[in-house]
């Protein structure tokens, strides 16, 4: 089935040039498929006015479908027949420098095509290609700055779901700088993981909210309820399967990723999640299905004696100008589960000290975790409170940004395979609006809340799942040494 899953289409009174878009790139031997076909369609489409029936296209389908075709022939037209000048971003480079060299092919293969190129600069980072008619193709990664100063009629933006609002507020006053000339933001790429993505998110959340009657929306995805071994779903949700991608190869696919059909549904499916504009960090059914009654919890307070070698392993977290600083106790428990639970939650970090002295006094064993780049260093704190760390014995945890990225990785996994088990409202809200950021150097990532939400309970149960198992791991070399 080649029909999106979910779209929103302006009114088109004409659309010849998309027609002559699609003879021109057949000129180079590019054949489309019918979807391909319909969304140049879509792209190129002009209103009564000879205005663009759509300013901003937004398309989501699969990895591997075919979507570049379809930008690569809507830029020969631009280039070719409507003499624009096209920038053409991506993520990464290696993204870029490949489009590049596909967009090269295609005018490679004809002579006809070819003798209008004037220019082709190669040089990393450098890459565009000029025509005689005065047109220019600029490829570049994007970055807060690679776009500043220059002026495009057309702007695609592939691998949108890596696209924040600071790079695109760099990018845009090249459109609006073009004065009466129609211009047109073109955005291509799969559902996000993080809040990078958070403009394709947002194009996503108004085209299902209607009312611009400049956007055009086009979507293969997945509902949340959908088997994902169902075959049926996978034609429903690969406009290019059978031709493009083989059943076999997302029979490989899904064997695969079994242990992470998240990934699977994301990037084979199209999924974007329940909300429809919100890429969560955690699986939602596997998060509801560890929720349970609060009086079936374990018996465990603050006057809970623990026996030798227990521990009571605690987690701190707090948002921004700590506004809110939250404990989370992780709690071991049978069958190599854990249990999370919010001990207290406050403004300000002044209190936290008292709390976990009375803790301390109630449980021998204590250990306390934090992210000093969030909450600073509580150290000091903790020592007053009667938590120092001893020999060979680690009772406080001040968790670098590598220590951060693996601490929420364990937590995902640990919800992934049904090992969590929460009864308080604060972790469900914060696991309810949790996704992931990258850090700015791109080595590692992070927890964060969608629109300024409150994860710190997620944060400090993060960490604390790591803290528990490396003090497990500890204690068992321990006891080897003795052994």
């Amino acid at each position: 089935m080649q029909t999106p899953t979910f779209e929103v289409v302006p009114v088109i009174a004409d659309a010849s040039t998309a027609d002559d878009a699609v003879e021109l790139a057949a000129t180079a031997g590019v054949t489309l498929l019918p979807w391909q076909a319909e969304q140049v369609r879509r792209i190129l489409g002009l209103r009564v006015d000879g205005e663009w029936a759509a300013t901003r296209y937004g398309l989501a389908v699969a990895r591997q479908s075919g979507k570049g075709v379809v930008l690569e022939v809507v830029t020969l037209a631009k280039a070719l027949l409507l003499r624009e000048r096209v920038l053409w971003t991506a993520h990464e480079v290696r993204t870029m420098q490949e489009s590049f060299q596909r967009f090269r092919a295609i005018l490679d293969a004809s002579a006809e095509l070819s003798a209008f190129v004037d220019t082709v600069r190669t040089a990393n980072g450098q890459e565009k290609i000029v025509f005689t008619n005065g047109a220019e193709v600029k490829f570049t990664a994007r970055s807060k700055s690679a776009t500043r100063g220059l002026g495009f009629r057309t702007i695609i933006a592939d691998e949108a779901q890596e696209l924040d609002y600071l790079t695109m507020g760099a990018m845009m006053p090249t459109l609006s700088g073009q004065g009466d000339a129609r211009t047109q933001l073109i955005l291509t790429g799969t559902p996000p993981y993080s809040a990078k993505g958070e403009f394709f998110a947002d194009m996503r959340a108004a085209a299902y909210a209607g009312g611009d009657d400049r956007l055009t929306w086009s979507e293969w995805a997945a509902a949340p309820g959908d088997d994902p071994t169902d075959r049926a779903v996978w034609r429903r949700t690969n406009p290019s399967l059978g031709v493009v991608i083989r059943e076999d190869k997302i029979v490989d696919e899904w064997q695969a990723m079994q242990a992470r059909p998240d990934v699977f549904r994301r990037e084979r499916l199209g999924e974007w999640g329940r909300s429809g504009d919100t890429a969560l960090a955690l699986d939602e059914h596997r998060w509801a299905a560890g929720r349970v009654p609060r009086e079936s919890w374990p018996a465990r307070d603050e006057a809970y004696t623990f026996t030798h070698g227990d521990v009571r392993v605690i987690g701190v977290d707090c948002t921004y100008n700590t506004e809110m600083t939250t404990l989370t106790e992780v709690v071991p428990l049978e069958g190599n589960r854990i249990g999370l639970r919010v001990l207290a939650a406050a403004p300000g970090l002044e209190w936290v000290a008292d709390t976990l002295a009375r803790v301390r006094a109630a449980s021998p064993h204590v250990v306390v975790t934090f992210d000093p780049i969030r909450t600073g260093d509580l150290t000091g704190d903790l020592r007053d409170a009667g938590i120092r760390d001893v020999e060979r014995r680690k009772r406080v945890v001040a968790a670098s940004g590598r220590d951060l990225t693996l601490a929420c990785e364990a937590l995902v996994r640990h919800v992934r395979e049904g090992r969590v088990l929460h009864y308080d409202p604060r972790l469900d809200a914060a696991a309810a609006a949790a996704t992931r950021s990258t850090f700015d150097d791109g080595k590692g990532w992070k927890l964060v809340g969608v629109n300024g939400a409150d994860v710190s309970p997620l944060i400090g149960a993060a960490l604390g799942v790591r803290a528990l198992r490396e003090h497990t791991r500890r204690k068992v070399q321990r006891r080897q040494v003795l052994l």
